[in-house]
């Protein structure tokens, strides 16, 4: 489970520090808007990568961002630069130079992200699809679609089925598969048993042809060709750019070996300054690491190595499924629809069917297995579509148990998806409790381990009444909540009296002004353990 300890925000001008987050329910609250609530919850899922969704006014892009978390007892700290993710776990520090690199090292030492098919391929999702089942922020919300412009809900969905392991899609791809090489299969069984009529046949000529071959079937293959055209093309290109990745970090390491031998019998200084303080610069971030320290050095070359390692890994993996596709490709083509003549003549006047006869053989050996095949996945998809439905019941039934315990009118529709159509979009206080009701639910059937943090929890005028039905059902969950909600007046102490609620209160936070000198110089030791320097 990931629980979210302490939250820093800042650069070498200002920054905002938070501690005080406790593993149970936790609300953020105030009296006033604009005091800073949203900037810090969105600061926490953007240090986990989720997708930035910040007020306009505030420009992120400018700060670091630090989120201190425990992952099942392990303390762990991450900072976010832009794209740049450095993870420190213990003594190990780890530069991740994008957010996809950042999603691999999640999925190897944290736990492993679910796989979806998208664009005909089967991929890992990414966090900023998959922190959106835990993450509310307070724009952009709809009922009827994600916050994602890559992904839609149909994804969401695919996403939630593959976490509980009843993906049909991979099923689906894989039937597809076996029925587009059977079609082909057969078109060739066709052809060989014209050819060995025509071979046993008494007086034929070696001139005589066979009917046209079928032109739905052509522009099939041709289609099937030109797609596995492009996917070489695609995968050889992101082959080299990993082979280019790879050559940059071994140029990096290169020269961080050679730094650490120069400063073993000498010292490097500034020919300009005279300063021996030296570093290393990720890419796309202006702020290096400090190099001086060995047991610094020795981090950032282990972290390096690493990369090297990973971009190798992905190498050899690209260069085994181009290898793949050619093969396909060789396979398409040699088995192309193709003209008596043209099997005369490739065969050089071959005149007994013995040859023939064989292959028709095995054509029809492999048309039965593959129809056995094809057995089989309907009946796998049928069970994964029947536990599918139980586990849609399941949810359904939590959601709509939640409504019922937030909004007691008998009129109300009951819940039947994750995700409404857009003509039927809930607004106001409706959006409000489906959005609560999906995230109770999936938290509770799914074991997702993430924090649940719903920025403005009480959003479009949720009444107390209902709000006070609603926040039970979160304390029972094991999963870490942080709420923010803006109170009114006679409300402000509300929370505090509450043994089971821990509340943090921003009510003495100046509106528009929630970073400052005054954490500084804490927000600068906080840095420094990631070996980075800032000049305030």
């Amino acid at each position: 489970m990931i629980v979210v300890k302490s939250v820093y925000i800042g650069n070498e001008n200002e920054s905002y520090v938070q501690h005080g987050f406790t593993p149970g329910l936790n609300i953020i609250t105030s009296i006033d808007n604009h005091v800073g609530k949203t900037i810090l919850m969105q600061s926490i899922m953007y240090a986990l990568g989720a997708k930035a969704n910040f007020p306009a006014s505030f420009k992120y892009r400018d700060y670091l961002f630090i989120v201190d978390i425990e992952l099942n007892g392990r303390p762990i700290s991450l900072l976010r630069e832009k794209n740049n993710i450095v993870v420190k776990e213990s003594n190990t520090i780890f530069p991740n130079e994008t957010v996809k690199e950042f999603e691999e090292y999640w999925n190897r030492n944290f736990f492993e992200l679910p796989k979806i098919v998208k664009d005909g391929s089967r991929r890992r999702v990414s966090l900023s699809l998959y922190t959106q089942m835990s993450f509310l922020p307070q724009s952009e919300r709809s009922s009827a679609r994600t916050t994602s412009g890559y992904y839609n809900k149909n994804d969401f969905n695919e996403m939630v089925f593959s976490i509980k392991n009843l993906d049909t899609r991979d099923v689906n791809t894989e039937e597809e598969k076996l029925k587009d090489k059977k079609r082909r299969l057969r078109t060739r069984q066709m052809e060989l048993k014209k050819q060995t009529r025509a071979l046993r046949k008494v007086g034929s000529s070696l001139s005589a042809t066979s009917p046209t071959a079928d032109m739905e079937e052509t522009n099939r293959l041709l289609t099937k060709l030109e797609k596995l055209r492009d996917e070489i093309t695609e995968k050889k290109k992101k082959r080299n750019h990993a082979n280019t990745r790879k050559m940059k970090n071994e140029a990096v390491l290169a020269e961080l070996r050679s730094l650490d031998r120069e400063i073993k019998v000498g010292s490097v200084m500034c020919m300009d300054c005279g300063s021996e303080s030296i570093g290393y610069k990720p890419p796309n971030s202006h702020r290096p690491f400090d190099l001086t320290t060995s047991s610094i050095r020795k981090e950032i070359m282990d972290s390096v190595k690493s990369r090297i390692d990973l971009h190798e890994k992905e190498w050899v993996q690209l260069d085994r499924e181009i290898h793949e596709k050619q093969r396909e490709f060789g396979s398409l083509c040699r088995e192309r629809n193709i003209t008596l003549a043209d099997v005369f003549a490739a065969r050089e006047g071959v005149n007994d069917i013995d040859e023939a006869d064989s292959e028709l053989s095995t054509v029809k050996e492999e048309i039965a297995r593959i129809s056995k095949q094809l057995k089989t996945a309907e009946q796998t998809r049928n069970r994964i579509t029947n536990s599918r439905s139980e586990f849609k019941s399941e949810l359904m039934k939590s959601m709509n148990e939640v409504r019922h315990r937030i909004n007691d009118e008998e009129d109300e529709k009951e819940y039947t998806e994750l995700f409404t159509t857009n003509a039927e979009s809930y607004s106001g206080s409706e959006q409000t409790e489906f959005l609560l009701a999906r995230v109770y639910a999936l938290a509770k059937h799914l074991d997702h381990q993430l924090p649940l943090v719903v920025d403005s929890f009480r959003a479009e005028e949720l009444s107390t009444s209902r709000e006070e039905r609603a926040l039970p059902l979160f304390e029972e969950l094991e999963n870490q909540v942080i709420f923010s909600a803006t109170l009114k007046g006679q409300e402000a102490d509300k929370y505090k009296k509450r043994s089971n609620i821990n509340n943090i209160d921003f009510s003495g936070h100046t509106a528009g002004n929630l970073l400052s000198g005054r954490n500084n110089h804490v927000f600068k030791e906080k840095v420094a353990e990631f070996g980075i320097r800032l000049g305030f």
